[in-house]
């Protein structure tokens, strides 16, 4: 089933637009970053991930890395782009000032039965 999540930065604080629930993967097919602002900021938006499943989320995959996003612009990934976030994962973004920019993402969840984390502590 096809979902859309979005978020409002308005701070500099890395911000959680949407984690994998346990027992499913979410297959992202869009993302889009708008700045309504009136000046630019530098974009971030990644996935971690828990590798060792202790909370720690080391493991990160950079999609944008402080890219320069002017005022009244917008970034998007489209057109068969297609990220895949196994259980736990979760998609995080983050602006250099803070103002008035929109994260979005639209994602198919799919169910793959539960799983157990088998790393030891």
């Amino acid at each position: 089933m096809l979902f859309t999540k979005s978020v409002t930065l308005t701070s500099t604080s890395t911000t959680t637009v949407f984690e994998v629930p346990n027992g499913y993967s979410a297959h992202i097919n869009y993302l889009f970053l708008s700045n309504h602002g009136g000046s630019t900021n530098n974009m971030t938006a990644f996935v971690e991930n828990d590798t060792d499943g202790d909370g720690s989320y080391t493991a990160k995959f950079y999609i944008f890395n402080a890219k320069p996003l002017t005022s009244k612009d917008y970034l998007e990934i489209s057109n068969g782009a297609m990220f895949i976030l196994q259980p736990t994962d979760r998609l995080r973004v983050a602006s250099s000032a803070g103002g008035d920019v929109t994260a979005l993402i639209t994602f198919d969840l799919t169910y793959t039965g539960l799983s157990f984390n088998t790393a030891t502590t």
